[in-house]
């Protein structure tokens, strides 16, 4: 490391804290549908972490939750505990832990009876407040780097879940904050990747890939504390670049990634006074039309023929793709029933937050969205751009394409958006930028 590196002049105050928020043994795993999943035990121990700075001006916070997604509710309470902090919480979306939101269970899985635990949210929401404190409570001299590296489908990790050849985003963000003394304190990855080498026979919480790029770079930088946000991941995962769902595999992505987020931070630019910037908004994106209840129980019977099928021919893909179908259209059933009923998600209006941190742009977004939307916002906010999804509540259902909707795919069906919501998210991305500019 060059001294004169480590001896420019910092303005920039940080801190870093993280806490174990592991579930007891026995609460239920959240992601996939039709499987009970009480758990076994603890494979790897699911992390929330925060990273703070400060430069004078802005006091911002970077949470991120080793969980599937965290509700709006939530994010609002613990906000709430800090009025002169701008706090960002993002979620890794990991498959194989706990629900900690009222809402984010899918509409088959409300219907069958599962989701979130009281003492497990409370539990939660207590563990980020308390992260938050001690990392704002305990700051040294800082200087922070960002830049993005590339890692993805070349490399055997993961790209679009429908096609070998689909849009995927193989750019993974980084974010690193070190010392007075050189010492790196703290990565933030973000990644475009659902968390699920691990699949519904996984009975252990885990932490699915992002564990193994903790665990790499807890060897290069240990005295690290390690985040993990999720990209636009809607419909990107591992299916057709991994050998099996274990943790075998997670291991092998997660070290391939961890060692091209450590060779990215060698290669940072520090800046001891960055500018800190961050807005948010709220959009009302468009909801669906849902077909009659007779309609839409008829189009389950359809997938589920579609699924027997599949299975006969004993092909993984096939089988696997048409489950997805099948799943999809058993919530549109569900969405039809929630619909007549007048059900309306705690979760809307969408935010969205606009966060510069010196020459970097960051977005964040509630839900899950497809990759080609990620891609499109990080070309609208320009230069060295990053998308988180997940982050700051989350949203029933997808932000899918209108090619989605064609196909009538798991996405579409699994929510309750329109097929032009992407549209009205990136016309109101542009507004915002654009003011912001």
């Amino acid at each position: 490391m060059k001294k004169e590196e480590i001896k420019m002049k910092s303005v920039l105050k940080a801190g870093a804290a993280q806490v174990d928020i592991s579930p007891k043994k026995g609460l239920q795993l959240a992601g996939y549908p039709h499987c009970p999943r009480p758990n076994e035990g603890v494979h790897d121990p699911l992390w929330a972490a925060c990273l703070y700075l400060d430069n004078g001006k802005v006091k911002k916070a970077f949470v991120t939750a080793d969980i599937l997604a965290v509700g709006k509710q939530s994010v609002k309470l613990i906000r709430k505990q800090f009025p002169g902090i701008d706090i960002t919480i993002s979620a890794s979306h990991t498959h194989s832990g706990p629900w900690a939101s009222e809402v984010e269970a899918l509409a088959y899985e409300k219907s069958e009876g599962t989701g979130y635990d009281k003492d497990y949210l409370a539990f939660f929401e207590s563990a980020i407040i308390g992260i938050i404190k001690k990392a704002a409570g305990n700051t040294f001299d800082a200087q922070i780097g960002t830049d993005n590296t590339v890692c993805g489908a070349e490399r055997g990790v993961g790209g679009n879940r429908h096609s070998k050849d689909g849009v995927c985003d193989p750019e993974a963000a980084v974010i690193a904050v070190r010392d007075g003394k050189g010492t790196v304190r703290a990565v933030l990855c973000g990644y475009a990747l659902h968390p699920t080498y691990l699949h519904s026979d996984n009975f252990l919480v885990s932490a699915d890939y992002p564990a193994y790029i903790r665990r790499y770079i807890s060897f290069v930088y240990p005295e690290a504390i390690f985040l993990f946000a999720q990209g636009a991941s809607g419909n990107q995962s591992s299916r057709y670049f991994r050998n099996g769902q274990n943790f075998e595999e997670a291991a092998r992505a997660g070290t391939t990634l961890g060692t091209a987020v450590c060779d990215c931070i060698k290669g940072l630019r520090w800046d001891g006074n960055p500018e800190i910037k961050s807005e948010s908004f709220e959009l009302d994106l468009p909801m669906k039309k849902y077909p009659p209840i007779a309609e839409a129980a008829a189009f389950v019977k359809e997938r589920e023929a579609k699924f027997e099928a599949a299975k006969a021919t004993g092909d993984y893909i096939k089988t696997w793709n048409a489950e997805l179908e099948l799943f999809g259209a058993q919530n549109t059933y569900q969405f039809s029933i929630m619909s007549e009923s007048g059900y309306v998600s705690p979760e809307l209006p969408c935010e969205v937050q606009i966060i510069s941190l010196g020459d970097t742009k960051i977005a964040t977004f509630q839900g899950e969205i497809f990759v080609e939307y990620g891609l499109e916002i990080k070309k609208i906010l320009g230069g060295k751009a990053f998308f988180f999804s997940v982050s700051n509540g989350y949203l029933p259902g997808y932000t899918y394409t209108p090619e989605a909707a064609k196909q009538k795919t798991y996405e579409a069906g699994t929510s309750m958006f329109a097929q032009n919501a992407g549209e009205v998210l990136i016309k109101g991305i542009k507004k915002n930028v654009k003011s912001d500019a």
